[in-house]
């Protein structure tokens, strides 16, 4: 092991036992998690939403290449050239 990794290692593992940058990485990870749940549910319904419109038009047991092809249309946005 490089004498940086070893560095980036020892840094790491002391700052896990330091209760305070603990605590203060917990408030980071609580607050992200906070501001991404509305953006990762609307995400969630939009991808059901899709399923089920796709699904309505056709069964993916009969068509699975072109199921997909509809799904990825809903889903994606078309590609600007």
């Amino acid at each position: 092991m490089g004498i940086l990794t070893r560095l980036i290692a020892e840094a790491a593992r002391r700052a896990a036992e330091d209760p305070e940058i603990r605590s203060k990485a917990i408030g980071v990870a609580e607050e992200a998690a906070r501001r991404a749940r509305p953006k990762l549910e609307n995400a969630g319904r939009h991808i059901m939403d899709s399923t089920r419109e796709t699904s309505a038009e056709g069964s993916f047991t009969d068509d699975p290449l072109g199921y997909a092809q509809r799904l990825k249309r809903r889903l994606l946005p078309p590609e600007q050239s």
